[in-house]
């Protein structure tokens, strides 16, 4: 077994940092003991972090000898099995609930009904220990790390053998021995002592004893027990204290960590400071132009298909108060049914904001006041009497003239669809071609102008007039002019994830022009992306945007947990459940030129690319909705061809002739979507969903065939 990476136990740290979110949960009612847990846990995970930097780089410890690697691999094994096994009883029994306040409705992570009341007697490990097991065995993964990082710290390579293999065998043990955690726990105590007393450094800061089990070492009323990784803040400050004296550190914010200059990038390595586990560390972006695209940062979608983003937006639901925002209702109050005739009636307006999620913790990052934002800085005083009499502005700024002339020059013949305000506007860049997944996101700008523009272009040599849309974004510092120019041939379908109300994403190839400061002058940049990111400022912002480029109305937004096919007949004893799409948005669109209401939602990549697109009021193939129990729904009467869903929807897209009902029964049944079974993310949401099909229902409408969309 070798040294395991430092990647390997950061994503484990991460694991456990949201382990600990997870049992922060609903901290109002929840037990004191499951209080105690997220500490532990808590804890486990800065010292997981410490051991990600102590092993930085790997290679330096391939010289150790091999029962060194083993023991260390041994150590780490252990806990990430802990981990793990704990991580999987948290997807199990946790729920996600949604309630209704004032402002709209928030959404809370609570553990289930069952956990609730049997926590007590319910099985926490997977030796078949009850939550005090599994506390104590958190509390010894992270005495052993913290015995281990101590040993690798102060005793040479040639002794590193003799503390290393102990604590592996007791690591081990922790998963073979049951109702003998306090002998471990002791033994573990005994190394510690033992490291202590007996290390050959002089100059080595003697660590604090961890905390033993309470059950045999009571801590007096009025005081608090120590940390089990608390270290002293600094040499200095602990060799004028008394042995075994037990310092904390402050707040990461108050401290100043500085990697040294042999640090690679990204990786902050801290000398010999140790933060308290009840202190975690919140990461901060590592450049304020370019971040790296983690399947963190998008979500579900990220990496699911070549040609679609983790984006979002929806029209008309208020915010949600969790990181799976979205959002059911333009008012808290008011139905789908309600909310549809008010679309129809333009009569409705709305301003909503969400909550970004909170980021679990990275190496060598602290958490800033506010979060850092890239603005150009020209030379304005911001004192009028010190001002200068000449402004020196950046070189890609324009002055006022300069700004109204090339809005001029680009609006010339003309219509602004939509003119809304932005707050950032970044795209993909691919840095390996042969890896899709090896993309970084640049940002383009951060508070800014969209604006969708359509314009009548002249061609100088054919002389031909035609008309192009495009989007424009420009920076409020001036110093961003990006036009995405839309091609006649591409179908631009603006892509809602689950989490964001205010994101909408592009997700076809396209190329963005940067403009210099006068329009027609050779461009500043010409950058070639599949994946751009608009974040409106208001989630209303948004829907206006999806509006304009799908050239529909959105009516409403349900969020689903998934969907599966269904299938009719006599095949359907001898199918298999087949999940076509999963934590995607369905979305509810109203041509008005012709009166159609057409459902869509986005396939999972594992089963096919594009979207799953139906009519809910069409006369030629009517659907058939029921309530299917719990927070399903059964559709009947579908008929989306797996083969043809790619072809574009257009809104004057209809089949060829003679492929209409006669040709339609010739298909094969196997490359027909029949039917579908939807899971919504909560009961409130389904009953939305079937009431606004009920109403729709009511006058059906002749339209024809629908392809689907890509």
């Amino acid at each position: 077994m070798t040294v395991p990476s430092s990647g390997d136990v950061l994503t484990t740290s991460q694991v456990a940092w949201r382990i600990g979110r997870a049992f922060a949960a609903g901290r109002k009612d929840a037990p004191a003991e499951f209080r105690d847990i997220e500490t532990e846990v808590t804890g486990l995970a800065q010292v997981l972090k410490q051991l990600a930097e102590a092993l930085h780089p790997s290679t330096a410890w391939e010289a150790v000898g091999e029962d060194v690697q083993d023991g260390i691999g041994t150590i780490f094994v252990s806990c990430k099995r802990t981990v793990d096994d704990l991580d999987t009883l948290i997807e199990q029994y946790q729920a996600i609930k949604k309630h209704r306040t004032v402002g709209g409705f928030a959404i809370e992570r609570t553990w289930s009904d069952l956990v609730s009341k049997e926590y007590k007697t319910m099985i926490w490990t997977s030796e078949g220990g009850n939550l005090q097991c599994l506390r104590e065995s958190l509390r010894a993964h992270s005495i052993s790390i913290t015995i281990l990082l101590q040993t690798l710290r102060s005793e040479p390579a040639a002794s590193l053998q003799t503390f290393v293999n102990p604590i592996a065998h007791r690591t081990h043990s922790i998963h073979q021995v049951h109702g003998r955690m306090d002998e471990q726990l002791e033994e573990l105590h005994d190394i510690l002592r033992g490291l202590t007393t007996s290390s050959p450094n002089p100059d080595l800061v003697t660590p604090p004893l961890p905390a033993r089990n309470p059950a045999r070492s009571p801590v007096l009323d009025g005081t608090t027990g120590p940390s089990p990784i608390s270290m002293p803040s600094s040499p200095s400050l602990a060799q004028r204290q008394r042995p075994n004296t037990q310092t904390f550190m402050s707040s990461p914010r108050e401290s100043d960590h500085s990697p040294p200059p042999s640090s690679p990038p990204g990786l902050q390595i801290s000398n010999s400071t140790y933060p308290s586990p009840s202190i975690p560390t919140v990461s901060g972006a590592s450049s304020p132009d370019v971040k790296r695209v983690s399947e963190f940062s998008f979500g579900v979608s990220s990496l699911r298909f070549s040609s679609s983003s983790c984006a979002s937006s929806t029209a008309s639901s208020a915010g949600w108060s969790n990181p799976r925002d979205s959002f059911t209702s333009r008012n808290p109050t008011v139905s789908p049914v309600s909310r549809l005739n008010g679309i129809r009636e333009q009569s409705k307006r709305r301003s909503e904001d969400a909550l970004s999620l909170l980021p679990p913790p990275v190496l060598g990052y602290t958490t800033n006041p506010e979060p850092e934002r890239v603005t150009s800085r020209p030379s304005l005083s911001p004192y009028p009497a010190t001002q200068p009499d000449v402004v020196k502005l950046h070189r890609s700024s324009t002055t006022s003239s300069q700004k109204a002339s090339f809005e001029k020059e680009a609006f010339r013949n003309s219509a602004i669809l939509c003119d809304v305000r932005g707050t950032l506007a970044e795209y993909s860049h691919q840095i390996n071609e042969d890896d899709p997944r090896d993309v970084e996101m640049i940002r383009a700008c951060d508070e800014c102008r969209i604006a969708v523009v359509r314009k009548r272009v002249h061609h100088p040599e054919t002389k031909r007039v035609r008309v192009v849309t495009s989007i424009w974004t420009f920076s409020d510092d001036n110093t961003i002019r990006m036009e995405l120019r839309m091609d006649d041939n591409q179908m631009y379908i603006p892509y809602s994830s689950y989490f964001s109300p205010n994101k909408v994403s592009i997700t076809v190839p396209c190329e963005l022009k940067l403009h210099d400061v006068k329009h027609g002058n050779r461009l500043a940049k010409l950058a070639k992306t599949s994946w751009v990111n608009y974040v409106f400022d208001t989630p209303h912002a948004a829907t206006l945007f999806q509006n304009e480029l799908m050239g529909r109305t959105l009516l409403a937004t349900f969020r689903t947990e998934k969907t599966m096919r269904v299938h009719e007949g006599i095949s359907k004893s001898f199918s298999y459940a087949e999940q076509m799409c999963g934590l995607e948005n369905l979305r509810i669109w109203e041509d008005n030129d012709t009166g159609a209401i057409i459902a869509l939602i986005h396939f999972s990549a594992d089963f096919r690319a594009g979207y799953l697109a139906f009519y809910l009021n069409s006369t030629a193939n009517p659907i058939k909705v029921k309530d299917d129990g719990n927070r399903e729904v059964k559709i009947k009467g579908l008929k989306v061809p797996i083969d043809r869903g790619d072809k574009a929807m257009r809104k004057d897209s209809v089949v060829d002739k003679g492929k209409g009902r006669d040709d339609a029964k010739k298909v094969d049944k196997e490359k027909v979507i029949s039917g579908a079974r939807i899971e919504f993310a909560s009961d409130m949401e389904k009953s939305e969903f079937l009431a606004m099909v009920q109403e729709v229902q009511k006058e059906l409408v002749e339209l024809p065939d629908l392809l689907g969309v890509n």
